[in-house]
């Protein structure tokens, strides 16, 4: 549980208990009485209400901030990754032309003691 929601419900519970024992204790008829808890309720249910709207929305920014920096985080990586990946194929294509120089060098050398050889 985050510590807004914590926090909410702190709020909640404290305004609850001190409307509700508040109210038992005052000295008022038992239709004063429900009367004014319904009043009190009321307030509570707009207070919690107007909370919780600020809550969602909280969380609807955090989650659009979150995603937000994904995506860029994304990006970035991928960006390193294909830079990355371009680097290696430039070198592979580079070792893959030393690579056929040699064997075509070698290729060459057999040949020459080949004829060699068989002048002998």
């Amino acid at each position: 549980m985050s510590s807004d929601s914590k926090l909410l419900l702190g709020l909640i519970l404290g305004a609850a208990t001190g409307a509700v024992a508040g109210l038992l204790l005052a000295p008022a008829s038992g239709k004063e009485t429900r009367e004014n808890l319904s009043d009190k309720a009321g307030e509570l249910k707009s207070d919690f209400d107007k909370k919780f709207n600020e809550l969602s929305k909280k969380l609807k920014d955090l989650d659009d901030e979150s995603l937000k920096d994904f995506k860029e985080k994304f990006s970035d990586m991928k960006t390193s990754v294909k830079e990355k990946y371009d680097q290696v194929a430039a070198k592979v294509k580079d070792l893959e032309k030393e690579l056929s120089e040699k064997i075509d060098s070698m290729k060459k050398e057999a040949k020459t003691v080949e004829a060699n050889a068989n002048s002998i």
